[in-house]
């Protein structure tokens, strides 16, 4: 299918492969009015306004961008489907929620995300990403539940869920009225850059826990590597780490001590900002 008739699966693989999720990035575009390499990424909410301006300008009508607390996501009505569109929960093919089924009220789909992981005979086990459309006193609203593929317990795991309803339209000018109290939120107990692996469909991911912070002085030996598997292991642990390091440098296009140095830059704006009277929840390096 040409791009011209896909406008939603074109910018969505385009998004996924050019532009990884990082959780680091606007603290140094905040507090050090830095512009960082766009190889690095973008945070979640904008990976979704880009996906949604790429999907306009193949030919998709303009998208609702609907949010849910820290989260938005891109929702386009076309034809009466309705199709949705959120690069952070890693699906591989849009939601499209069908025409007929959304005249009556109801509609579910489930579509793969990633990582594609390999259960213990070798069984292929991609992601899921279940939605579900609902129509409400107030126009509609959209469930979305991602899971991954536990390898240690053999089963599926929720690891994300939203709900975007109609009503709730984004606006960037409120959104980012209060940068300071979101970038310091609770939920932000680590800064990370997770990238879709080139010519794969599994995850490699570089992390830097929070927890402690005041009393800690980050370096490149704070990060962890977490492979598409899930497995988790600290920066220089030989094979595994190295392996890790070899998906994101070709998957970004980035050096390593280009991506240690940007996400100790980000801990250390991080480390400034916060409030150092409280402390973070751990991070969980369980990957489901």
């Amino acid at each position: 299918m040409t791009a011209t008739r896909d406008p939603y699966g074109t910018a969505l693989e385009s998004v996924l492969r050019t532009v990884p999720y990082n959780s680091g990035t606007e603290y140094l575009h905040w507090y050090h009015k830095s512009a960082p390499d766009p190889r690095h990424g973008l945070a979640c909410i904008y990976q979704t306004l880009y996906v949604a301006e790429r999907a306009t300008a193949l030919g998709a009508p303009e998208a609702n961008i609907l949010q849910d607390l820290r989260h938005i996501a891109a929702v386009f009505e076309t034809g009466g489907d309705v199709v949705v569109l959120d690069p952070y929960l890693l699906h591989l093919t849009p939601i499209r929620f069908p025409a007929q089924e959304v005249a009556a009220g109801h509609s579910s789909v489930e579509v793969d995300a990633a990582p594609v992981r390999l259960d213990a005979r070798g069984g292929r086990r991609p992601g899921r990403l279940a939605a579900v459309y609902r129509s409400s006193d107030h126009g509609y609203r959209i469930r979305l539940s991602y899971s991954k593929y536990s390898v240690e317990k053999d089963t599926y795991v929720l690891s994300r869920h939203f709900t975007l309803r109609s009503e709730n339209e984004f606006v960037y000018a409120d959104f980012s009225s209060d940068m300071l109290g979101l970038l310091t939120h609770p939920e932000q107990n680590s800064v990370s850059i997770r990238a879709l692996v080139a010519g794969a469909e599994v995850t490699a991911e570089a992390i830097i826990p929070l927890k402690g912070f005041a009393d800690r002085e980050f370096s490149a030996a704070d990060i962890w590597l977490r492979s598409g598997q899930g497995v988790a292991c600290r920066n220089g642990d030989g094979v595994p780490a190295s392996a890790v390091w070899a998906d994101l440098e070709r998957s970004t296009d980035l050096g390593r001590a280009d991506i240690e140095e940007h996400l100790v830059s980000a801990a250390q704006v991080y480390q400034k900002i916060a409030d150092h009277r409280t402390d973070l929840p751990g991070y969980s390096l369980q990957d489901a």
